[in-house]
């Protein structure tokens, strides 16, 4: 179990949502509106937070004095616990440049924290999310060091929150807040195909690559309790510009190892953008990773790293173990 950073309403809707309550004659619509969005932009945020290409997170979690509001961040990640299992199978080649595979992913993220959705009001929140994801890739290799490839995979995930409203909130507010924003559920399937470019080179000392990767993400309202189910339609994209150096060591234990430095940029949009305000943040991680292929059933390799977040709303330093990077 991995500490993570939250999954949350952010700080405009909250503001949207005093608003809202503030006019009757349009809160019904306008609150079934928020909390559509709010359950969008959580369900599009964990597939990022579940995938370690896009957001890494550690079982040990570091202030970075350097870091604005790295305090801050260290907080929300102590509110949530991710456990996300991936695994990697890959087929036989379709031709000695050009591979294929098949990607698996099981996930939960659970979010227990305090809220304030009026001013006086300090109230209990609890969140789990459910997550199952199946990706088929391609790999080409076009000559010695460009390759590019593509893959499409399926998101089912199942969102529900509970909410305990302290003594004293209005009556009328909680009826109209429940089954739109509190005590809800969704289940929603997305697809979100990717397509990625990069580039490698052996050196005597290892190997260095620049990658690109896209990712776009579109989804539809299935099932649970939420009112407007029908209209939860998650939609955001993600942009991975990175380079990555893999340094040789000796061998350990008669297996193949190394030391991997990676520095990148992971731009976001659309219902992803809650992640961070700008945008857009930056991740360094560097890390010791050992081959276990053929060693260990059901493992790729494992590893030990430090990886440095900014720009988003958990930014700050992990300790970070690796398992099928």
């Amino acid at each position: 179990m991995r500490r993570l950073g939250t999954v949350y309403i952010p700080q405009r809707n909250k503001v949207a949502m005093l608003f809202i309550l503030a006019t009757p004659m349009t809160s019904n619509a306008a609150l079934q509106n928020v909390g559509v969005k709010a359950l969008e932009q959580a369900l599009a945020a964990t597939t990022v937070m579940t995938d370690s290409e896009a957001l890494t997170f550690g079982f040990a979690n570091i202030e970075l004095n350097f870091i604005v509001d790295s305090d801050k961040s260290i907080d929300l990640k102590k509110n949530i616990d991710i456990l996300s299992i991936p695994y990697h199978w890959q087929l036989s080649d379709i031709d000695k440049n050009w591979r294929h595979a098949i990607n698996v992913r099981a996930s939960y993220i659970e979010v227990e924290r305090n809220s304030e959705p009026l001013t006086g009001y300090t109230n209990f929140k609890h969140e789990q999310v459910f997550s199952a994801f199946v990706q088929y890739s391609q790999h080409f290799q076009l000559d010695e060091h460009w390759y590019t490839g593509w893959g499409l995979g399926t998101h089912l995930s199942y969102y529900s929150n509970k909410y305990n409203y302290s003594e004293g909130f209005p009556d009328e507010i909680r009826e109209a807040l429940d089954g739109h924003i509190f005590n809800t559920s969704a289940l929603v399937l997305m697809a979100e195909p990717v397509l990625h470019i990069g580039y490698q080179k052996d050196q005597s000392w290892g190997q260095w690559k620049v990658h690109n990767s896209n990712h776009y993400l579109i989804g539809q309202g299935v099932g649970g309790a939420a009112k407007s189910i029908s209209d939860v339609n998650p939609e955001g994209w993600r942009v991975t510009n990175g380079i990555e150096f893999k340094f040789k060591v000796p061998q350990i234990w008669g297996v193949s190892d190394h030391i991997a430095l990676d520095l990148k940029r992971i731009d976001i949009g659309g219902d992803m953008s809650g992640l961070s305000e700008r945008g857009y943040y930056y991740e360094t991680s560097v890390g010791w990773v050992i081959d276990t292929k053929n060693k260990v059933p059901l493992l790729d390799n494992i590893g030990i790293g430090f990886n440095i977040n900014y720009g988003s709303s958990i930014s700050g330093g992990s300790l970070v173990f690796y398992y099928n990077e």
